[in-house]
């Protein structure tokens, strides 16, 4: 049935069952849903992720799907999709520019081979999407692993924490082996404490014979956003090797709140109190408590929320809470019972045809509504009364559409009075999706692999990513890191975090339905306010729907003359006639062209001519801001080590390196012209070759700005500190130095060498690109001035700003970001190239695989020369926006 005829049919339903004086409320709501779906429908991002560990050097591929309205179709609004991409201090690494068509796109990031290792974040968004709130935005992860370390794997084991005068005091253990368990004896350690950036503390320790070092520190009691430790190990005189792990909060500073169902209890009705405990960094902290006074006593389940029965007969009661872990204790106070007011409970038999909502309690006057709605589509709203102080509802699951469901029971005029969220999945509105192969799995076997998709039994048609994962070596993080499902049915529709989203959808059984109403439970609904809806208050649009590269400039009086602009016209020709598009400005010279098509970069022509003073006018580019400069980091509990994926980094680096070199970059269809002859001045201007790490100022967004080169440098690369105090500037870069060198490395400036104040004294908006030379062997081409290392900095010549001529600007500007095709070797013939070791861990990857109305697709690849053990992963939407997940692994 059409959703609008579904809506408009139910509506006809609720106004014959409502007095006259009560129609104008879903009247009302009606009206607002209809204009928010129609005036401000909210897109969503999801990004699904060949796999979530990865080793330095390789590359990250992702898909991109980005859904509109409630319905959640692909979306047709946004063109424009922004991938922000951090380390795991959270750092703003690069920002990836994704074309979108009919709501799908393709990406991939490639993790530099001597960049830092750690749990990296990602956040996806559009412009439209900033107008709801950055807490709707996509965000995921993974984590990236040195896989030429191992020499230093801690363990910290929290024994204790204590609290006193404002200070958190820890007792904890370190061990520390290698990557095959040997201890590292009587080594000495250099531990620091942060938070938030701030050295709380930090001290050296002595490991005993078995690896072991035992010991107490204390820092401030603070609710920093993200808290670790750097525990670094001295390798030898020149190479330190650190490793990051978090940092349990002290039990005073976690949020623990206790949420009666409805939002309200009171005194001697039988209510379900939920609870949650989570800490400043939003990682929830396992709890067991007791009510104190009472014989009720609670558990919180891995993710810190729980709930217990209690009919309360006083109006205050207290919780004692203890940590398990750390031995914490706190009292809480539970919110107040009231006297006289309603408590509501709702009942979701999995196996019955309808949610039950049991209202009881008193209420003046006793005329009641209750309203049920998902994601802004009213699927209920009956008015009803109570009877000896009880209401009961059915609301037949047939209306009900897979998500957060939102049920209000508000007054006559619209109050609301108790709410609760029920999650209702109905996998008959979900695609079916398999795969099979004949295939035996034989190394560098032709894998031929049919996929079929279909909708009640019948072959539907849709967009899918696939990925064809080496199981041995891959395991399957989708708990942790999340699914399309947790996203875009889940996630996306709640503020703060939930933990290990993807565990609620793994299956229906008892155990994870529970676990999945406790996030209903402790969790509120923020994309609709009751109040907005009866003021008819729609959100406020400030960032207009993007179906392109948009540039935004200043016309300026070039002569500041008293005559002042009239407003005029701007023309923008990108590239040698890629694109010609025309705009106006006003009299105060502000100008923005739309929807521009284009990859990469390319060089933009700005031509403005006034009405009043011609082409006699400055022209000049206003930088966005970035939305994100840095965001909290997220520290790993323990060291990830996955002995598998190690096991084949050296292989698959030097697969990566070969299939980088004869790499075919997909242009859909756009020709960038200068883009040979730019890539060649790069090379001829690095007389040395290219670091072991480049840094492209144009893909820091935040990097406008920066005052000085070396915060380009600063927190991006791994093994090299920097620090900036005033002129004084010192760099160390790991890995590489000489007794006779000094501590400073080598500084270049386009290929002569500079002292660092020289450097300090460069633009950052001149800067081209950063190289940074790790490496001894690639180092050791600049002979011992470079034996600590080498950062060479190269300016722009001609490619950058320039400043306008005559109304003209010309200006080099980022356009959207090349997706590199997966590399799939072919061994149907025998090549140079083919005699290497084959040991990918992602073996196949299609970013978009359209499925047409029969239904079927079929892909072929090669098998490598280890796998036995394949697991399948595919996802993806139709047109309608049904969404569809496949996992298994195949034999």
């Amino acid at each position: 049935m059409n959703s609008r005829f579904f809506t408009g049919f139910i509506l006809a339903l609720f106004l014959n069952s409502f007095s006259v004086s009560a129609q104008d409320l879903p009247q009302k709501i009606q009206q607002y849903f209809e204009a928010y779906q129609k005036d401000t429908p909210p897109e969503k991002a999801y990004l699904d992720l060949d796999k979530h560990t990865y080793t330095l050097g390789e590359s990250v591929w992702f898909s991109a799907f980005l859904v509109a309205g409630s319905s959640q179709i692909p979306s047709p609004l946004s063109q424009t999709l922004y991938v922000d991409i951090f380390d795991g201090d959270g750092v703003l690494l690069e920002q990836k520019i994704i074309y979108l068509e009919n709501g799908r796109g393709k990406g991939n990031y490639d993790i530099p081979t001597f960049g830092k290792a750690g749990n990296y974040q990602i956040k996806a968004y559009t412009a439209w999407m900033r107008n709801f709130g950055e807490e709707y935005f996509f965000t995921g992860g993974f984590s990236v692993v040195d896989g030429a370390g191992g020499s230093f794997l801690p363990k910290v084991q929290i024994q204790k924490i204590e609290s006193n005068s404002g200070k958190a005091t820890y007792t904890l253990e370190i061990t520390a082996v290698d990557q095959i368990g040997n201890p590292l004896a009587n080594k000495t350690l250099s531990l620091i404490a942060w938070g938030d950036g701030e050295e709380l503390h930090s001290q050296d320790l002595s490991l005993n014979a078995q690896g072991l070092a035992n010991f107490s520190f204390s820092i401030p009691e603070k609710a920093f956003e993200s808290q670790h430790l750097e525990l670094t190990h001295l390798e030898n005189e020149n190479y330190e090797t650190s490793q990051k792990i978090r940092l349990p909060y002290s039990l005073n500073l976690a949020d623990i709140q206790f949420l009666p169902e409805g939002g309200n209890w009171v005194l001697n009705k039988k209510s379900n109190m939920a609870f949650r405990a989570v800490a400043p960094d939003g990682i929830p902290i396992e709890i067991n408590g007791k009510i104190i006074g009472t014989e009720i006593a609670f558990k919180s389940n891995f993710a810190g929320l729980g709930k217990f029965e209690i009919t309360p007969s006083e109006s205050y009661y207290k919780s004692q809470i203890e940590d398990p872990i750390t031995g914490q204790k706190r009292e809480i106070s539970l919110p107040g019972a009231q006297v006289d007011g309603l408590v509501l409970q709702v009942v979701n038999n999995p196996v019955a045809s309808y949610l039950t909502a049991f209202v009881q309690g008193t209420y003046e006057p006793n005329s009641l509504i209750l309203a049920s709605q998902t994601r802004g589509i009213i699927n209920y709203m009956i008015q009803g009364s109570l009877t000896n102080g009880v209401w009961g509802v059915r609301i037949p699951k047939e209306n009900l559409i897979s998500g957060i469901n939102q049920i209000t029971v508000m007054t006559q005029d619209g109050k609301p009075l108790l709410e609760r969220l029920v999650f209702i999945r109905k996998e008959t509105q979900e695609l079916t999706l398999t795969a099979s192969t004949s295939a035996s799995f034989s190394p560098r076997e032709k894998i031929s692999l049919d996929i079929k998709s279909a909708l009640a039994g019948s072959p539907a048609p849709g967009s899918f990513s696939i990925a064809v994962l080496d199981a041995d070596q891959v395991e399957d993080e989708s708990n942790g890191y999340g699914t399309i499902l947790s996203n875009l049915l889940l996630t996306s529709d709640l503020q703060g975090n939930v933990y290990n989203p993807g565990y609620y959808f793994k299956d229906q059984e008892p155990e994870t339905l529970e676990s999945l109403d406790l996030v209903m439970l402790t969790h509120g609904w923020r994309r609709f306010n009751w109040s907005q809806i009866l003021d008819n208050e729609l959100p406020k649009v400030e960032n207009f729907i993007e179906r392109g590269i948009n540039i935004e400039g200043q016309i300026s009086d070039q002569e500041d003359t008293k005559k002042g602009m009239g407003g005029g016209k701007v023309t923008a020709l990108v590239g040698d006639g890629i694109e010609i598009v025309n705009s106006e400005y006003g009299p105060n010279g502000r100008f923005i062209i739309r929807d521009l098509q284009y990859l990469d970069s390319a060089t933009v022509t700005i031509t403005a001519e006034d009405t009043r003073l011609k082409n006699f006018v400055d022209v000049e580019i206003v930088q966005p801001e970035a939305v994100f400069t840095s965001i909290p980091g997220n520290y790993p509990i323990e060291i990830k080590w996955p002995k598998d994926l190690i096991a084949t980094y050296q292989e698959r680096n030097l697969m990566n390196r070969l299939s980088d070199e004869s790499d075919i970059m997909d242009l859909e269809e756009v020709v960038v012209e200068d883009q040979t002859i730019e890539k060649e001045t790069d090379e001829i201007r690095k007389i040395y070759g290219s670091g072991d790490v480049t840094i492209d100022p144009e893909k820091i967004p935040g990097s406008v700005g920066y005052t000085n080169v070396f915060q380009l440098i600063q927190g991006r690369v791994a093994g090299v500190k920097v620090y900036v105090a005033g002129t004084d500037v010192n760099v160390q870069i790991r890995g590489v130095g000489s007794i006779n060198a000094g501590t400073s490395p080598l500084y270049l400036l386009d290929n002569i060498p500079v002292d660092a104040n020289t450097l300090l004294q460069v633009n950052p908006h001149d800067v081209a690109s950063v190289d940074v030379f790790k490496d001894p062997a690639k180092a050791a081409i600049f002979g011992a001035e470079g034996a600590n290392g080498v950062i060479a900095v190269y300016t722009k010549t001609g490619a950058g700003v320039t400043s306008s001529v005559g109304g003209t600007l010309v200006t080099n500007y980022g356009g959207y970001s090349i997706a590199k095709e997966f590399y799939q070797p072919n061994y149907a013939e025998k090549t140079a190239e083919n005699s290497i070791s084959d040991k990918r861990a992602t073996i196949f990857w299609m970013p978009i695989l359209d499925i047409d109305g029969r239904g079927n697709a079929t892909i072929e690849y090669y098998n490598t020369d280890i796998s036995k053990r394949q697991r399948i992963v595919i996802e993806g939407i139709d047109s309608q926006g049904r969404l569809a997940r496949f996992s298994q692994i195949l034999n």
